[in-house]
C-alpha cells in the first residue's frame, strides 16, 4: 500500500512593484498565488505594521482556499512513497 503525502511550503515575498505576495518557492509558476497591495498613504499610517497586516491577510486567503477545497495541486509538491514489499 502506498502512502500519499502532500506538503505545501509557501513564502511571503515583496515584489518589485511593492506588492506583497504568497508564492510556492519550488513552483515553476511565475505568478504568485495571492497578492496584496497597500497605498503609500496606508503604509505611512501603519509604519512597519503593514507587513503584519499583509501577512494576516495572505494567510487568511490561503486558509480560506484550503477550507473551500480549492484544488491547489499544481502548487503542491507531492511525494509518493514506494510500497514496502516483504
Amino acid at each position: 500500500m502506498s502512502d500519499l503525502r502532500s506538503e505545501m511550503v509557501l513564502e511571503i515575498v515583496e515584489l518589485e512593484e511593492g506588492e506583497l505576495a504568497i508564492r510556492n518557492p519550488d513552483s515553476q509558476a511565475t505568478e504568485p498565488m495571492i497578492k496584496v497591495n497597500f497605498s503609500e498613504e496606508i503604509k505611512d499610517k501603519l509604519n512597519d505594521q503593514y507587513l503584519d497586516v499583509a501577512r494576516v491577510m495572505l494567510t487568511a486567503g490561503i486558509q480560506m482556499m484550503a477550507d473551500t477545497g480549492l484544488d491547489l495541486s499544481d502548487q503542491i509538491e507531492t511525494v509518493e512513497e514506494e510500497p514496502i514489499i516483504h
